[in-house]
């Protein structure tokens, strides 16, 4: 009896053992999971602080994204340093850039998010740890930690970027950093939920342009009586970038009037040869044909190639259009749009 017992002991002992050894998965048993996570999610819901030390003044954010697969997004930015809402939103009748406190709205056809996702969007997040066969990953606190490649176009100084993620694949912190490892965009989530269910008008033009639950916040007008603003004069003053890109400089500032508005145009030349146009549109609405929105940092652009070498980059700021045009590379339009933040009119 007993010597027929202990091939049946030794095959236990091998199975334990076996069990041992495939119990703890291996960073490729961590991403197949991750992707049919991804495959299988219906959509999601977040919440989340973003820091941005990219430009010369670190700004904060209040991030919120709504998405319903396929293609349905809602990401609301709150300006921690303004009390400024934008929506970037995404139906079937396009990509929206809105900002509602001042009703005014940016409509554009384009691929975003699929080209160039932003950090806090989780699928730029799982995305960047799948496709990275060089990735790295430990445990971390009950964690997983992902070390992989950073791929934002409008930044090639953004290289590496760290993902913490809890054992059922929801994100709870991200940073992106330098060549020096020195973290330049932070992300922290407070709130994630998968496959929740939303309202018929979550994803609808219109309803988030009246929501009531957006802060609205005076311009430079001023105001009139009780939560009432005057608009804005078609006079301003000139707005000077502060970065001007090596090589370059600053030429005329001609004042035109186009379809009846009054436009100043600042133009450049050198290294690099653009204009910038500073306006007071009355239009509540523009369209574009191409485009993606960018973050700023204070406001949302909206950046679109328009010929060989050729871009355009389109922003407001209380109440002053800026449309920057030539052949700038991404990572130096953001820079000269950055640089009109806090600069007063001349």
């Amino acid at each position: 009896m007993k010597r027929a017992a202990l091939p049946l002991v030794l095959l236990m002992i091998f199975t334990l053992l076996l069990g041992g050894c495939f119990g703890q998965k291996t960073p490729e048993d961590v991403v197949g999971d991750l992707s049919g996570t991804l495959d299988k999610m219906e959509g999601y819901k977040s919440q989340a602080v973003l820091t941005m030390e990219t430009g010369t003044t670190p700004m904060e954010y209040d991030v919120q994204v709504w998405y319903e697969k396929p293609t349905n997004y809602r990401v609301a930015l709150t300006s921690k340093q303004r009390g400024i809402t934008q929506i970037i939103l995404r139906n079937d009748e396009g990509v929206f850039v809105l900002t509602p406190h001042l009703k005014k709205s940016f409509r554009f056809q384009s691929g975003w998010p699929e080209n160039n996702g932003p950090l806090y969007l989780y699928e730029t997040l799982a995305r960047s740890i799948i496709d990275d066969s060089e990735r790295q990953m430990k445990m971390d606190d009950k964690q997983y930690l992902f070390e992989v490649k950073a791929n934002y176009s409008g930044n090639r100084s953004l290289t590496k970027q760290k993902i913490w993620l809890t054992e059922d694949f929801k994100p709870t912190h991200a940073e992106i950093m330098d060549s020096s490892m020195n973290p330049l965009v932070k992300i922290n989530f407070t709130e994630f939920v998968f496959n929740p269910t939303f309202e018929k008008n979550a994803f609808d033009k219109d309803h988030n342009m009246s929501t009531s639950s957006l802060p609205s916040v005076p311009t430079m007008g001023k105001a009139t009586g009780e939560g009432v603003q005057e608009q804005p004069s078609s006079q301003f003053g000139v707005i000077v970038p502060t970065y001007m890109p090596e090589g370059v400089q600053q030429g005329d500032i001609e004042p035109v009037t186009r379809d009846g508005e009054r436009v100043v145009v600042l133009k450049y030349k050198g290294a690099y040869n653009y204009n910038l146009l500073e306006s007071r549109p009355t239009a509540a609405s523009v369209s574009y044909e191409q485009g993606m929105p960018v973050n700023l940092g204070f406001t949302i652009g909206v950046l679109a190639q328009t010929g060989d070498n050729q871009r355009h980059l389109t922003w407001e700021l209380d109440g002053v259009e800026f449309t920057l045009t030539g052949d700038l590379p991404e990572e130096e339009m953001v820079n000269v749009a950055q640089s009109t933040y806090g600069v007063g009119g001349k």
